[in-house]
């Protein structure tokens, strides 16, 4: 295959980054963004060293006070950044402390993000109550980056009321950040269709809160019967394992009622998921299934490595390409191969 540039941008060049010590880290990561920015690049980093140093930060640093991990997705044109850019700037002039963490796909191609959904938070940008972070998704599956997890992490730590993750929108995406946030917002377009065919019965199932955005205007009549078919189809939902049953609403950016509404479902869901320990049972959960996912992907990388499982997959690739066995009959060797390495 032929050469592709490592940067999206073919003149691009990096700019050498402040390098900051453990101590200027534990002391600055609160109040000083770029320390912030700089421990999320790290979390970023396969580097072993990197790995280590993050690991040291977040084992002094408590979570400081109650964090809301909230996740936005929806399909690509939904306007997950306006909303974000629209909410958030609601929520921190009613003083809370809210950090974005956009996750822009990486192109399969130059391995390179746009990294833009920033561009669209214009009144959260230089907002001394706001942090935005991109990260790129390096062909993550599910769309979710890599060291989101880390991320919510570092900023619970810096202080964040909200943190809130904007997917990429396509593909597992709604499955993989499902796992990661408190409260998952799946935002529609207005007239999706009826609650049978404009709706996905397993991504509704996953939702706990159903919003109809782009409200307001010509969409506004669309949007109002867009809820209605989607309240009809929630009848027909059960409870999650949480007890709750999704709620929809319908939103609008320049309507200064739609962000008190939501903010009241949304303190809905929280209170009911502070009782009887819901969201501690949820996040233990949620670490759990973390360490399983990733011990699962560290045993399959070193089961790769083994000189005979090497060599037999090394193999099974020629003999595929040529032709000389079937896909079925050569997982059924390696099966074999495994059984006989391992036993």
């Amino acid at each position: 295959m032929p050469d592709h540039p490592k940067h999206i941008n073919p003149i691009f060049r990096k700019k050498e980054t402040k390098s900051y010590s453990i101590q200027e880290c534990l002391a600055g990561i609160s109040t000083d963004r770029m320390i912030l920015s700089y421990l999320i690049s790290k979390a970023e980093s396969p580097l072993a060293a990197d790995e280590d140093f993050i690991l040291e930060v977040l084992e002094q640093l408590p979570i400081v006070g109650e964090t809301r991990r909230v996740a936005v997705s929806g399909s690509p044109g939904v306007g997950k950044s306006t909303f974000i850019n629209s909410y958030g700037n609601y929520l921190t002039h009613s003083g809370s402390k809210v950090a974005i963490l956009p996750v822009d796909p990486t192109s399969q191609v130059s391995r390179g993000s746009i990294l833009g959904d920033k561009t669209r938070m214009n009144h959260l940008i230089g907002n001394e109550h706001s942090f935005i972070k991109p990260m790129a998704s390096s062909l993550a599956l599910g769309g979710i980056a890599h060291a989101t997890s880390t991320a919510i992490m570092l900023c619970e730590r810096a202080g964040f009321d909200y943190i809130i993750i904007e997917t990429v929108g396509v593909g597992q995406s709604e499955y993989a950040v499902r796992h990661l946030v408190d409260c998952f917002v799946l935002l529609l377009q207005p007239g999706g269709g009826d609650e049978l065919q404009g709706i996905k019965r397993g991504i509704m199932e996953m939702a706990d809160l159903l919003v109809i955005n782009k409200a307001d205007g010509p969409l506004l009549k669309s949007a109002e019967e867009s809820l209605k078919s989607y309240k009809n189809a929630l009848r027909l939902m059960l409870e999650n394992d949480y007890a709750w049953k999704a709620k929809a609403i319908s939103y609008s950016s320049v309507v200064e009622e739609a962000t008190v509404s939501i903010t009241a479902l949304m303190d809905k869901y929280f209170t009911h998921m502070s009782a009887r320990g819901r969201l501690e049972a949820l996040r233990n959960e949620q670490a759990l299934r973390y360490y399983v996912d990733m011990s699962e992907k560290l045993f399959l990388s070193a089961v790769g490595k083994h000189p005979e499982i090497r060599k037999q997959t090394e193999e099974h690739r020629a003999q595929i390409l040529a032709h000389e066995i079937f896909p079925v009959k050569a997982v059924k060797e390696l099966k074999e191969k495994l059984e006989h390495a391992f036993n």
